[in-house]
């Protein structure tokens, strides 16, 4: 056989190398691939609630432990979140679209229905408009009226507890201790309608009266200005207080519920008597008494009274102490 008509076959040990490390590499970097690619149906994310309204404030989280970067589209135009949890609230109603991307790779949509904010009906305040009477006797039976127009339900407290008296529109009380009483009116169950009148409550006098009623109405407190009033001194003397009640007096002066023209209102204005105090010899006006139990603990051993001609108290006798915490 002729030599030039012989095909020789060769190859160069190289070649052959370099497709080994090819393939090698090839099946490396399937592997890497394989071992790294991602589930997405792991991924998820919640809400807090499932009502969605105007300006309410939402959670959205993504909690599968899983992920390392995330990328919130709330569909409304606002920036993009990168947090694992976020919280957003929309302006307008409407139904948006919020997408989830998670490790750049994993994209998770859900359509929500925003609903609008519910309509409030603000009722306007009510303008309380209430009668009662400006003094009375102590056990005397008082009557309340009230004129507030739209009135549905009343909440009367008459100030000697702290317990609603009555719910009656137009209620009968009577009144156990002297003193200034602070009376007052609620109207439907709404504090924004609500009155106030003080009514001095006098020790009984046994004598004929003439009553004195005013009509008190509420007013919007936005325009309420801050005015002192000053007290009036009531003109009528009471001349028949008892030691018994003078002693429950002088509890209300203790604990600063009576006022010091009421407190010297309880006896004959023309003559009002003097005081001595435990073994003290001396005395002292009313006004210098009244200040020094007003507001201060006191425990009463003893009162007695010492009336003149005209039944007016001349004389007080109190033995008595403070509190003390020991």
């Amino acid at each position: 056989m002729n030599a030039n008509n012989q095909i020789k076959t060769h190859f160069d040990n190289k070649v052959i190398i370099t497709f080994i490390l090819v393939f090698i590499l090839s099946c490396g970097l399937l592997a890497f691939k394989k071992s790294n690619e991602i589930d997405c149906s792991v991924f998820d994310f919640n809400t807090d609630t499932k009502h969605y309204m105007v300006d309410n404030v939402i959670t959205f989280s993504e909690t599968s432990g899983k992920a390392y970067s995330w990328r919130w589209y709330f569909g409304d135009g606002s920036d993009i979140s990168y947090k694992s949890k976020e919280l957003h609230s929309f302006n307008k109603p409407g139904t948006y679209k919020v997408k989830l991307l998670i490790n750049e790779t994993c994209e998770i949509e859900k359509t929500i229905k925003v609903l609008p904010k519910p309509v409030v009906e603000v009722k306007e305040a009510l303008l309380v408009n209430f009668e009662a009477p400006d003094r009375v006797e102590q056990g005397e039976i008082v009557e309340f009226v009230d004129h507030t127009e739209g009135a549905e339900t009343w909440e009367w407290k008459f100030g000697e507890n702290s317990k609603v008296d009555s719910k009656d529109k137009n209620p009968r009380y009577k009144f156990s201790t002297i003193g200034v009483k602070t009376v007052s009116l609620i109207i439907n169950g709404d504090k924004k309608n609500r009155a106030f009148k003080d009514i001095v409550v006098v020790a009984k006098t046994g004598k004929p009266k003439t009553k004195k009623t005013s009509t008190v109405k509420s007013i919007p407190l936005d325009t309420l200005p801050k005015v002192v009033i000053e007290e009036k001194a009531l003109v009528v003397a009471v001349k028949s207080i008892s030691e018994d009640e003078l002693e429950r007096l002088l509890y209300s002066v203790s604990d600063n519920k009576i006022s010091l023209i009421n407190f010297k209102n309880q006896f004959c204005l023309d003559n009002a008597p003097k005081v001595r105090v435990n073994s003290d010899s001396r005395f002292m006006t009313l006004e210098q008494f009244y200040k020094s139990i007003k507001n201060k603990g006191i425990k009463i051993r003893q009162v007695k009274i010492y009336k003149d001609k005209d039944q007016c108290i001349e004389t007080i006798y109190v033995s008595f102490k403070y509190k003390t915490f020991f």
